[in-house]
């Protein structure tokens, strides 16, 4: 499969770049700088250098793309607005240069699923993230509004641990959310939605099991 990742050099872009090329796919990223790719990736991937909140850099990335994958994130900054900028880009690029398939890493606890987190990561989400949060819910709605073919997918608390496999997707818990999982495990669930139709359009809630 022919595919884009947004947010390659990121923690959890990472690791959906490394899978993504361990599973075979042929794969373009947008990045900053070419410094930021790991050099043990460089010659293995297309790199188109630019930011991901501008339309035109993103068409480009996405020249001949089946898929984009986007696991953009705000990092430490949490008065950040990268989430809604990135849509704002992404939509028109996508449908420019004709990829419908989008699969963009959300939160839980953005927009409506924060009633599904269980109290501590409720209160984070609200204290200290409540603008990444925000501009999150904005982001969602647009790509929700797009017409694109769309996962969001909103991954519990994330950690550095390793791919294990053992995680279950749902699109309205049983219970409050308040687990682990590791970028890994997102980063094989966003390539699984990617290639296959079961999560179109809807949430996917990712839990430990």
């Amino acid at each position: 499969m022919k595919l884009t990742v947004l947010g390659a050099t990121g923690p959890t872009g990472q690791q959906i770049l490394e899978q993504a090329l361990s599973g075979g796919h042929e794969v373009t990223v947008l990045v900053r700088s070419l410094d930021r790719l790991p050099e043990s990736v460089r010659d293995r991937v297309t790199a188109v250098t630019g930011d991901a909140t501008r339309t035109q850099d993103v068409d480009r990335a996405l020249a001949g793309s089946e898929v984009v994958i986007s696991a953009l994130g705000s990092g430490s900054d949490f008065k950040s607005d990268i989430a809604s900028r990135a849509a704002r880009a992404l939509i028109p690029a996508a449908k420019a240069a004709g990829t419908k398939r989008v699969v963009v890493l959300s939160a839980l606890g953005s927009g409506p699923t924060a009633s599904h987190a269980s109290l501590v990561p409720r209160l984070f989400g609200r204290l200290l993230m409540g603008t990444v949060m925000a501009d999150k819910a904005v982001a969602d709605d647009l790509i929700i509004a797009s017409g694109l073919d769309w996962t969001l997918v909103r991954p519990a608390i994330l950690t550095n641990g390793p791919h294990t496999g053992s995680y279950t997707a749902v699109t309205v818990p049983n219970r409050k959310v308040g687990d682990r999982i590791s970028r890994a495990d997102v980063a094989d669930f966003m390539l699984r939605a990617a290639t296959d139709d079961a999560w179109s359009r809807r949430d996917a809630i990712l839990l430990s099991k």
